[in-house]
C-alpha cells in the first residue's frame, strides 16, 4: 500500500531533526568515552601500554577520521536496523525512518543512509528540504505516533468491503 501522502503530511520538522542529531551525537561520543574507559581498564588488567592508540591518532589523522567514520556508520546502521528505523534520538523525540512510500526501510537502505552521513558537509544539506541521508536513499523521518495512527486508519479503510478470509 502506498502511503506517500501520509509520509509527507507527518514528516518531522527541522527542530525535531536537529534534536535527533544532537542527541545521537552526544550518545555517539559518550560511547567513544566508554570505549576509551574500557581500553584503559583493559590496559590495567592485562598490563599493556594503551598509548599506541594515541600515537596512531597523532601519526595518521586521516586513519583516525576513517575509523571514526566507520564507527559512526556502524552506530547508525546498527541502531536503525535493530530498532526498525529508530536511533536513541528518534526514540526520545518520537520519530522514525520510513521509505517515501511509508514502508519499513530494508537493511540496504539503512546502510545507504548511514554511509550518506559521512559525506563531507552533509549536515549542511538540511538547509534545503531534506538531508542527503534522506534524499539519496529516498527515506523520510516522520512523527511516529501520527504516522502510525494515520497509516493504520488508512489500512482499516482499505479493508472495508473486502471479504474476510
Amino acid at each position: 500500500m502506498d502511503l506517500t501522502d501520509i509520509v509527507q503530511k507527518n514528516k518531522a520538522d527541522k527542530g525535531l531533526r536537529f534534536a535527533n542529531l544532537l542527541i545521537d551525537t552526544i550518545i555517539f561520543y559518550c560511547s567513544f568515552l566508554l570505549l576509551g574507559f574500557a581500553v584503559g581498564l583493559s590496559a590495567i588488567v592485562l598490563d599493556f601500554d594503551p598509548s599506541f592508540f594515541v600515537e596512531l591518532q597523532n601519526i595518521n589523522p586521516f586513519l583516525d577520521r576513517l575509523i571514526t567514520a566507520f564507527i559512526m556508520v556502524f552506530y547508525y546502521f546498527g541502531m536503525e536496523t535493530l530498532t526498525k528505523g529508530r536511533s536513541i534520538g528518534k526514540f526520545i523525540t518520537g520519530t522514525k525512518v520510513v521509505t517515501l512510500e511509508g514502508d519499513l526501510p530494508t537493511a540496504n537502505i539503512f546502510l545507504k543512509r548511514s554511509f550518506c552521513r559521512i559525506i563531507p558537509f552533509e549536515a549542511f544539506s538540511f538547509l534545503g528540504e531534506n538531508g542527503w541521508h534522506d534524499s539519496i536513499p529516498k527515506t523520510a523521518v516522520v512523527v511516529k505516533k501520527h504516522f502510525d495512527y494515520e497509516s493504520n486508519l488508512s489500512l482499516d479503510v482499505d479493508k472495508i468491503g473486502k471479504e474476510i478470509e
